[in-house]
């Protein structure tokens, strides 16, 4: 068995193990995107979260686009496992979770269509609001943070992480 650790990277060659074994395991550097910091909401799509900060983009498995208009849009370039968590905390009662694929970008996450979402969370006045999921995503796949968009987000306790798991 051969293991490598440095910063990010993991790399084990010719793994065996008893149990819940893996044979043959290689895993380089994770896609990650991890962002924070709330910057409203899109102008269009106006229950899709928007973020200030990028504190890790690498990887090419997921493509962040911020708009404006459009808000954040984390898209799949590579089939995988991939876990996501959203948190804020909001300056009221609120309702935020994860979409997938939707077009009821205006709508709140609360009173769109079921498949499309992925995890949903309500929360009080100041109380952190988190939604996590572990999913297959497949390439082409669009994932955001969306919400109920009626309480804005304190903007220093936002924050988003997607990471390509396997």
């Amino acid at each position: 068995m051969t293991t490598t650790i440095t910063g990010t990277t993991v790399a084990a060659t010719n793994f065996t193990g008893s149990g819940a074994a893996l044979t043959g395991m290689n895993i380089g550097v994770a896609s990650m995107i991890r962002l924070n910091g709330s910057n409203g909401y899109g102008s269009t799509n106006t229950n899709i979260r928007r973020f200030v900060n990028t504190v890790v983009n690498q990887g090419t498995d997921i493509t962040y686009t911020d708009s404006a208009s459009l808000g954040a849009t984390f898209t799949i370039n590579a089939s995988g496992v991939y876990s996501i968590s959203a948190s804020e905390e909001a300056n009221g009662a609120s309702v935020a979770g994860l979409s997938l694929n939707s077009t009821e970008l205006s709508t709140g996450i609360v009173s769109m269509t079921r498949a499309d979402v992925l995890s949903m969370s309500a929360t009080s006045l100041n109380t952190p609001n988190v939604s996590t999921v572990t999913a297959y995503f497949v390439v082409g796949d669009v994932i955001r943070s969306h919400t109920q968009g009626s309480a804005a987000g304190i903007a220093t306790r936002t924050y988003f992480t997607i990471t390509r798991v396997s």
